[in-house]
């Protein structure tokens, strides 16, 4: 682990390299296998349907030795693909070639071997030595968390440094005419507001899930923050100028969890009116009561407190920071998998 630290007049941040997440290890397997002139092939879900294991986006590579990482949904259709990778691999076969499997046993073809319904939509991308250097770039960009773009087409791999697309986009002709592009880098930003025990645990679960994380506290040297080495960022900031530490766009997620009542009023009147996709504040029933009274005191509308999540996480009757996390995590996956089927 490597820490920065820069101090300001008025903060100090704290910025860490943390350990790899599962894209980053899918590509750093991949430049490791092209680095030693073997072939492999990528796996990509360029497209779900219904309760399909697989969802668009989930990838995997499998090397000609056979060694593989990442996961298009497991199961037999995984293995089964697998299989297929490594005979293709075998026979220097490179095409670039798309398979539809169909999770259930009555269709009349494409079966997955599966039964959990649903559908989607694999590609076979082939990369040798020559894709070596956008694999690279890839790395780079998602090392440095920046965005790129990541485009598959019956014609290969090609990695943009600059997305031109903020989603995940497939056109389909037919087999021998589609594309897809997808944004990669972190798509959500949490930032976690009291840097304690449950900041902490609430971090390695979220860094976990592939959010970039910032922590923010007002107190120095705090022990938990010191030793929080999970945080992609660490503040250290007056309470009172919290909002100009807190991109307003709406893929930022803000969790309200500081040392007292006080200091979570005055972060929760700066940020009332943030666009983040969600904003929660934790506390006991009681707290949470007269800190929402206070707030319709200050001018604030029931429209305004119907903003904020809280008390925040699943009702799992949680006790200690890791299962309270946990909760909080679930609340979130929840809110994001509303619309899935």
């Amino acid at each position: 682990m490597v820490t920065l630290l820069i101090e300001g007049a008025n903060f100090t941040l704290q910025i860490t390299l943390i350990k790899s997440t599962p894209l980053l290890l899918i590509w750093k397997f991949i430049k490791k296998v092209l680095e030693k002139d073997k072939n492999l092939t990528l796996l990509y879900v360029l497209k779900s349907i219904g309760s399909s294991p697989g969802r668009q986006g989930f990838c995997m590579a499998i090397s000609e030795d056979g060694k593989m990482m990442g996961s298009i949904g497991g199961g037999i259709m995984e293995h089964k693909l697998v299989e297929l990778s490594k005979d293709n691999l075998k026979k220097k076969n490179l095409d670039v070639v798309i398979k539809k499997q169909i999770h259930s046993k009555s269709a009349s073809k494409n079966q997955s071997g599966m039964i959990c319904s649903g559908e989607q939509i694999v590609a076979f991308v082939p990369l040798t030595k020559k894709d070596l250097d956008s694999v690279g770039n890839l790395l780079f960009s998602l090392e440095q968390n920046d965005s790129g773009q990541i485009n598959l087409s019956p014609t290969g791999f090609l990695f943009q440094d600059k997305e031109s697309t903020d989603h995940t986009n497939f056109s389909y002709t037919d087999d021998s005419n589609w594309s897809y592009s997808e944004k990669i880098g972190f798509k959500k930003f949490a930032y976690i507001l009291g840097g304690g025990h449950v900041g902490k645990a609430l971090t390695r679960t979220l860094a976990d899930l592939d959010f970039h994380v910032t922590v923010i506290d007002d107190r120095e040297n705090l022990h938990t923050m010191t030793h929080n080495e999970f945080a992609h960022k660490k503040l250290t900031v007056d309470y009172s100028t919290i909002q100009q530490y807190i991109p307003n766009r709406q893929n930022v997620y803000i969790f309200i969890m500081t040392f007292g009542y006080r200091s979570d009023l005055t972060v929760l009147q700066q940020l009332i009116n943030h666009e983040a996709v969600f904003k929660g504040m934790m506390g006991s029933k009681e707290k949470i009561r007269k800190l929402l009274d206070e707030m319709k005191t200050k001018g604030f509308t029931e429209k305004h407190l119907q903003t904020i999540h809280t008390p925040i996480g699943l009702d799992i009757k949680s006790r200690t920071p890791q299962e309270i996390a946990i909760s909080i995590a679930a609340q979130i996956i929840q809110l994001d998998n509303k619309d899935l089927p």
